[in-house]
């Protein structure tokens, strides 16, 4: 059964945009995730422990967001909910998102919780339709 959800698309810069859905969680009001199909992995902040599990797994170092390498964690979201829909346990790795959340500042006033990676979009069969800023799951 495919489920269509609206996104927020945020121009940064000039002719630098990125859709965001809406993030989920008891007592977070003002958290977004980015919809990135160029990130292999989906990736939370890692200073809201309150809202994963924490995976005994041992670090591993990962590229990708800017040109450091950085070390992450790895963790489990028990249940990622997006628009009122519930989407079943999503694997995520764990990184700072302070840097991430300062240059979004500059440009929105949104804070960034992680990244909807293609691990869950290619799971999920995702749609993304720019046209009608929306994604079918």
């Amino acid at each position: 059964m495919s489920r269509e959800i609206k996104f927020t698309v945020i121009e940064l810069e000039s002719n630098t945009f990125h859709p965001l859905l809406k993030a989920e969680f008891n007592g977070l009001d003002d958290y977004w995730w980015v919809i990135d199909t160029g990130a292999s992995k989906s990736v939370m902040e890692i200073s809201l422990a309150e809202h994963y599990l924490p995976e005994e797994v041992e670090t591993v170092m990962a590229t990708g967001l800017g040109k450091e390498v950085i070390s992450t964690a790895s963790g489990l979201i028990e249940n990622i909910r997006l628009n009122g829909l519930s989407f079943g346990p999503l694997k995520v790795a764990l990184i700072d998102f302070q840097h991430i959340n300062t240059e979004y500042s500059k440009f929105s006033s949104k804070k960034i919780i992680g990244l909807i990676g293609c691990d869950f979009l290619h799971e999920k069969k995702a749609v993304i339709n720019f046209r009608k800023s929306t994604i079918t799951l």
